[in-house]
């Protein structure tokens, strides 16, 4: 259980590089008159949990998962197991306690008055949680405490002699555009290879392990997709072809045929992306066609870009009286700009069904992933479509998970916005306030070339469907893994043994 753990915080710190379902929190089996030692141990987990009890819980479905397997109920077995990881979920990102997080506090900023630092600490500036009687703090406190206080990000970042993503794509954002050479220039060829590498010791001799491998998917900057191999061959079952909403390959693999100590699964494939620039004219923007049905799909509300009244009345005191729906858009984006970056538990809200543009809206946290389907949601609000678009960055020397936004336009098609890349003009400490400011605007409708793009929208469901399951399967940054026989959470177990390498070709 301790590395199922330590994977999980894994799995989160990678996701926020920059990345979460609807899950239904745990309490949902009733257990009345336990009948048996099993069913009092999985009763007193379900009152734990209700109790934001998260540490005991997951201890007692354990206990509970143990003795339904010693009396033969694998039904009840495999619910105590779901329970066990929900319950994991929701404190996993959090491993430390109070003092621990001060310690951290005062090693890493030694300098910084003690009142300041202490302005850090309650749980609406750190995002800590309240769980068997003590606060814990999520795991990359410290990375936000930076990314709150830019004196504090600039002071580090000099240290370095490096601002991450701005040093690298300024020459790009800060170059010239007379739009002569049209919305898709300068191609750059990728060529990938994605490794899972599974030891076998970690599976059941019996049963079998279900893989959905992410591939990549044609999109207007995004051309020329070839999958070159998925392997081993013998496995694939489907693939969901570069046309697809989210690119998938799905494999079932006989787990009492494994032989060797591991097992490889491989996807090679190249393509083209493109730098997109666009040039638009408010005046020259159409009319909606609110009777369409991907009219009708990008301004619904969803499982994380969510629609409510409360959204809308955001997105209203937002654009004010403006109604183009380019120039609103614009506005969005500035305020979606204004907050700084904030690492977030990904697996906490998914486990606990809290839809992550909510979670913004109401907190004011968000990586990429929850800023990008924050400002979906408010353009939806506004009856503008709008998506979150996934995959990875490739900054040079950066690499990683990624989200960014799209919106449509009459007469323009999707136009793409990245404000996590843009506020790392804020972190720069030589930028001048003009180059920053020409630096966000480049990203409130451009884009660099520097990306992987896996699926067109958040919460795109897997093909074929997980079945009922507790999954983190709203983004899919690396596989998603089901094993009907395993006693831990194959998932986040498997992390550990992922590796994505994009390359440029010539």
């Amino acid at each position: 259980m301790k590395r199922f753990v330590l994977i999980i915080v894994l799995a989160a710190i990678l996701a926020a590089g920059c990345t979460s379902p609807e899950q239904t929190p745990a309490p949902a089996t009733q257990v009345s008159d336990p009948a048996t030692p099993a069913d009092n141990l999985f009763s007193q987990a379900e009152k734990a949990f209700a109790s934001d009890n998260y540490h005991t819980a997951a201890d007692l479905y354990v206990q509970a998962y143990e003795q339904y397997k010693a009396d033969g109920n694998a039904e009840r077995a495999r619910d105590a197991l779901k329970k066990t990881s929900i319950s994991v979920r929701m404190y996993a990102e959090s491993p430390y306690n109070r003092s621990v997080m001060i310690a951290m506090i005062d090693e890493e900023f030694p300098a910084v008055p003690e009142d300041r630092k202490a302005s850090w600490l309650p749980c609406d500036a750190s995002q800590c949680i309240e769980s068997d009687g003590e606060t814990w703090y999520f795991a990359n406190t410290i990375n936000n405490i930076r990314s709150h206080n830019m004196d504090l990000m600039r002071e580090a970042l000099a240290e370095k002699g490096e601002t991450p993503f701005y040093d690298q794509v300024k020459g790009i954002a800060l170059a010239p555009y007379d739009g002569s050479a049209g919305t898709y220039v300068n191609p750059v060829r990728w060529e990938g290879t994605e490794t899972l590498t599974i030891p076998a010791a970690m599976l059941p001799k019996t049963g079998t392990l279900r893989l959905w491998m992410p591939l990549p998917v044609e999109t207007p900057s995004q051309r020329n997709v070839t999958i070159i191999a998925v392997e081993p061959a013998q496995y694939v079952k489907s693939q969901s072809g570069t046309d697809a909403e989210m690119g998938l390959a799905y494999l079932e693999i006989p787990l009492d045929s494994v032989t060797g100590d591991v097992i490889t699964v491989t996807a090679r494939f190249r393509y083209t992306q493109y730098e997109v620039r666009y040039i638009i004219d408010p005046a020259k923007v159409g009319t909606y066609d609110t009777a369409d049905p991907e009219y009708k799909k990008y301004t619904a509300s969803g499982k994380n870009i969510i629609v409510t009244p409360e959204m809308k009345a955001k997105a209203q005191e937002i654009v004010g009286d403006e109604t183009n729906p380019y120039l609103q858009a614009e506005k969005l984006y500035w305020h979606v700009v204004s907050h700084p970056y904030s690492n977030v538990p990904h697996v906490r809200l998914s486990a606990s069904g809290r839809p992550e543009s909510v979670y913004m809206l109401e907190t004011g946290f968000g990586d990429c992933g929850t800023q990008s389907m924050y400002f979906a949601a408010l353009c939806r609000s506004l009856g503008i479509p709008a998506r979150a678009i996934g995959g990875y960055q490739l900054v040079p020397g950066h690499e990683g998970t990624h989200f960014w936004s799209e919106y449509y336009l009459p007469g323009y098609g999707w136009i793409p916005n990245d404000v996590t890349i843009a506020e790392g003009a804020e972190w720069s400490y030589e930028a001048s306030d003009e180059d920053r400011h020409q630096y966000k605007d480049f990203y409130a409708r451009n884009l660099d070339p520097y990306r992987y793009i896996i699926q067109k929208d958040v919460d795109v469901p897997l093909t074929p469907p997980a079945g009922d399951v507790v999954m983190f399967d709203m983004v899919v940054q690396s596989p998603k893994a089901v094993c009907d026989t395993c006693d831990t959470d194959p998932e986040f177990e498997m992390l550990e043994d992922w590796k994505v390498v994009v390359k440029k070709v010539k």
